[in-house]
């Protein structure tokens, strides 16, 4: 009878699985409390962090002039968290607090300001408040290191909330606690991954992701030498001097002394990584890591796969479009490979292989991109989501414009003048921009 039960209960679960369709909203949520960081203040709207762009500026808080907003409502919206440091601000228009110590202290005046009274919603049963997030306090208590970085946001949480405001230690540690902790990048090797995750959740982590061997070996990859093969192959990069065959095609024949060639170009990399700047590399920096690199590492290598990230970036914030566009080409696998096939970041790398392919007049290739970056998108994120609503939807149009007008090019001229003539409009349309 019990197998009975559980065939019915199965077939029922699977029948209320298929009313929810991929891209459906199951559950919004507002931010409970967050915060800009002071590096792209002046960029995003304070309330809804709508980006700045010519059909919607951003106009300053005329009181502290450090806040801006896109709209009346948005300012309306923003005031009641913006009010204390407006004040504050206006009186030190030179400080600049930690960006932690800012969130931390909106947080802080939030909850004594009602928020350990919000209830958001799960379902019609369930739900959560503030409260019920875990502290790790036990375990903060021990970590020094976590202390210290708490003891670095004191004389930033003084002057942002006076200290009669701040919360008594052991409250501080609880909050402190619930919050400082952020979501965990895939794209690291498995080592980082569960180091991260001690360190910061107090767990060791043995997740699929963390249990998939072959995954882990791509990571650390070189080419398979046979001609026709190319399939990644693991190097050992503790220092051992030890290449695995070809999982593929059995290939081990490999020259003396390329996994110590290998264990050399990685080191190089991760030292350029460490001190990367994200929001803009040095474009020289990274096309001499990426030469070292030669055909040596495998392109769903892990360290090949930033690089060729880095690279990309510099290339873009120089508007160097025609060099930007082979290495992300070649990253879009990587990509692929680390965050899976529907995951949100895929459908924005998608949206930027397709902006650079348009200033290169591969207008064909961008719209297929951009089509499948679309249906990831409203998938992760939703419709009205200005990313999607906005800038995806004016790239749609521009890259389904150039198709057409390409295709009446390419029957009236043939291809090699429509390329021609297409390269003309592009230049005037970069001179007049």
């Amino acid at each position: 009878m019990r197998d009975i039960i559980s065939v019915r209960a199965l077939s029922a679960l699977q029948k209320k699985r298929r009313l929810v369709k991929r891209g459906d909203e199951i559950l919004t949520s507002k931010p409970f409390c967050f915060v800009l960081e002071n590096s792209v203040i002046g960029q995003y709207c304070e309330t809804c962090l709508a980006t700045a762009r010519k059909e919607r500026l951003l106009s300053r808080c005329k009181g502290c002039w450090r806040a801006w907003y896109c709209s009346d409502i948005c300012r309306d919206l923003g005031e009641t968290q913006h009010r204390h440091e407006c004040q504050l601000f206006r009186d030190r228009p030179d400080y600049r607090p930690k960006d932690f110590a800012r969130f931390l202290a909106r947080l802080i005046r939030k909850l004594k300001e009602g928020g350990e009274d919000v209830v958001e919603r799960i379902d019609a049963r369930r739900s959560r408040r503030f409260r019920d997030l875990m502290s790790h306090s036990k375990e903060i208590e021990k970590d020094q290191k976590r202390l210290d970085y708490l003891a670095e946001m004191m004389p930033d949480l003084q002057v942002l909330l006076g200290k009669s405001n701040i919360p008594e230690r052991e409250e501080l540690i609880q909050i402190f606690g619930k919050v400082h902790i952020s979501y965990l990048d895939t794209m690291n090797s498995r080592e980082h991954r569960r180091t991260f995750l001690q360190d910061s959740y107090y767990f060791a982590c043995d997740c699929r992701l963390c249990r998939d061997e072959e995954h882990a070996r791509t990571a650390s990859s070189i080419r398979c030498r046979s001609k026709a093969c190319g399939t990644p192959v693991h190097v050992d990069e503790s220092g051992t001097g030890w290449v695995d065959p070809c999982g593929a095609c059995g290939f081990c024949k490999f020259p003396r002394g390329v996994a110590y060639e290998y264990i050399e170009v990685a080191e190089y990399t991760r030292a350029e990584l460490a001190d990367l700047d994200e929001e803009n590399p040095s474009l020289e920096v990274w096309r001499d890591v990426t030469e070292a690199q030669g055909a040596l590492l495998h392109p769903l290598n892990l360290w090949r796969s930033k690089s060729l990230e880095a690279l990309v970036t510099a290339s873009v914030n120089m508007r160097q479009w025609s060099a930007a566009l082979a290495p992300a080409r070649e990253n879009e696998a990587a990509i692929r490979h680390y965050y899976g096939p529907k995951h949100p970041y895929v459908g924005l790398y998608l949206m930027k292989l397709a902006k650079i392919e348009l200033n290169n007049m591969e207008w064909h290739p961008a719209l297929e991109h951009l089509q499948e970056a679309e249906e990831i998108l409203e998938a992760g994120l939703g419709s009205n989501h200005p990313l999607v609503f906005v800038d995806l939807t004016w790239l749609l149009i521009q890259a389904s414009e150039e198709c057409r007008v390409d295709i009446q090019r390419s029957l009236m001229y043939g291809r090699a003048q429509a390329t021609s003539a297409a390269g003309r409009s592009l230049a005037a349309n970069r001179g007049r921009s």
